[in-house]
């Protein structure tokens, strides 16, 4: 979906060919070196930025915080991000903070995000939450190309909007895409469509009343039938939050949880990656900054 011309947006100084919001671009080739793994590749344009990788584990992984200096998603922005590990690599993909989408007149919002990972390699994606404050319109659809031989984690986390501010499902429409594919093979489609004004959420069988909602999903061939049932027992450790576990098919792992407070679901997130993050990559799970 392509943004069309607006000219004179919000009063601005652009004429014909004007176009609303930003074309914002982020690439990243990742690969082992010496013990660790290093940017061999890297461009970036604003709204999307990344520092540099740092090494909180101590050993090869690479962490890495995407930023936008801009401050949020502002109608119009088209932001592509697109990551590849070599065979061997290892990085932590996370947001300095929550992704705020704000109100859209004129053009919806779009995020892109394609990841590649190769054989031997792990990605780990760990953002924080997506707030769609009142009027917003915004669709990501997140596509991962993996070698059967790698491993992933990836979460997704949702509010229903500026929630103390009255504004709980007051955005116009959010759609989430995930698509991960093996060896080209599709292997697992989830897809969330959110419309309130057609479809209230905000009652049994959708959100609950349940103003946060996340999503964690694996891939690995170390995924087994007791790893599943390790994290169905981790989703109903919290009161409070509405939380399932469990194993489409084999080599994935998929949990969705509800809850009351962002704290509640980033607490409950850290300890499902915890354990997933023991039993596929060796090693525990590190605070990153709020999530």
């Amino acid at each position: 979906m392509r943004s069309k011309a607006f000219p004179f947006a919000h009063g601005g100084s652009g004429g014909p060919g004007y176009e609303v919001g930003k074309s914002g671009e982020l690439r990243l080739r990742l690969a082992p070196r010496r013990g660790r793994t290093v940017v061999v590749d890297q461009y970036w344009r604003i709204p999307l930025q990344v520092l540099p990788p740092s090494y909180q584990d101590d050993d090869d992984t690479a962490f890495f915080y995407l930023l936008n200096p801009t401050g949020g998603i502002v109608q119009g922005d088209r932001l592509t991000t697109d990551v590849t590990l070599e065979p061997g690599a290892r990085s932590l993909l996370s947001t300095q903070s929550a992704t705020k989408v704000y109100r859209a007149e004129d053009r919806d919002a779009e995020e892109r995000n394609h990841f590649v990972v190769a054989a031997g390699a792990a990605l780990e994606y760990l953002p924080d939450q997506t707030i769609p404050f009142a009027g917003s319109r915004f669709h990501r659809r997140t596509v991962v190309d993996l070698d059967p031989e790698a491993t992933l984690i990836l979460a997704d986390f949702l509010a229903a909007g500026r929630v103390a501010r009255g504004e709980r499902f007051g955005f116009d429409r959010l759609v989430t895409e995930l698509v991960v594919r093996v060896a080209g093979e599709t292997r697992l489609v989830d897809r969330l469509q959110l419309v309130p004004g057609e479809h209230p959420l905000d009652r049994l069988g959708l959100w609950g009343g349940h103003p946060y909602f996340a999503a964690l999903y694996a891939y690995s061939p170390r995924a087994t039938p007791a790893l599943a049932a390790a994290l169905a027992e981790v989703m109903t450790s919290r009161d409070g939050v509405y939380a399932g576990a469990g194993q489409p098919e084999p080599a994935f792992l998929v949990a969705r949880m509800l809850g009351p407070t962002t704290e509640d679901l980033r607490q409950l997130l850290f300890e499902a990656w915890d354990v997933l993050r023991r039993a596929l990559l060796g090693k525990p799970a590190r605070r990153l900054r709020k999530f």
